[in-house]
């Protein structure tokens, strides 16, 4: 599923470098928070593309079955923020600096 008219999708400054937070709610739940409000308030996705990636090659005891990217379009219902964001199961787990 394409979005963003067939343009790139990639985050800005305001959801880079840490700036993004999020947290479950009452269930286990993941939500967004909007760097732009006063941090509680929750960014509705409003659309998705799911991409397959390529096998990583590296040493780990478990490995994912399957390999993906998934691009979010993030929106704010309360100040109309909205952004880019991508979550993938291909990056090499760690601490982030």
């Amino acid at each position: 599923m394409a979005f963003n008219g067939g343009k790139a999708y990639h985050g800005t400054e305001d959801v880079t470098g840490g700036k993004l937070c999020g947290r479950t709610g009452k269930t286990d739940y993941f939500f967004f928070l909007c760097p732009k409000c006063d941090g509680k308030q929750v960014m509705r996705p409003l659309e998705y593309e799911f991409r397959e990636a390529a096998a990583t090659i590296r040493e780990e005891m478990k490995r994912p079955n399957q390999y993906f990217n998934l691009a979010l379009h993030l929106y704010c219902p309360t100040c109309q923020f909205e952004d880019f964001i991508k979550i993938d199961n291909n990056h090499q787990a760690g601490m982030l600096d």
